[in-house]
């Protein structure tokens, strides 16, 4: 992936990189908070085997992400490894971590 991939192109194209069968059964919605140039709201569906992408937020998502626009597309092209944005403070995560934690492999972060 290109690392001059706005966040916007990223999340109109995250549904295509969703891999069903690590997913499983889950069912999630992830608000995604992005600051910083080229930052906005996001909101992630997982559910019945599919996952969607929508801008703008809700008000009850089973988890919340709050990272710069920067990291997020580092950690969507492979230049930024996703467990150190992590340990690092870089993120914020309000609600089920572990939602969070699960989407690295399904979508394929490193």
């Amino acid at each position: 992936m290109n690392s001059r991939l706005s966040t916007d192109q990223i999340m109109v194209n995250l549904p295509d990189r969703f891999r069903p069968l690590m997913a499983g059964k889950m069912q999630a919605i992830v608000q995604f908070k992005l600051t910083g140039a080229g930052g906005g709201d996001w909101t992630l569906v997982i559910s019945n085997g599919g996952c969607s992408t929508s801008p703008g937020s809700v008000k009850h998502p089973d988890a919340s992400v709050t990272m710069s626009a920067a990291d997020f597309v580092g950690v969507n092209t492979g230049a930024v490894y996703a467990p150190d944005i992590f340990w690092s403070g870089q993120i914020d995560i309000e609600g089920d971590v572990g939602v969070v934690i699960a989407l690295a492999p399904i979508f394929g972060w490193q």
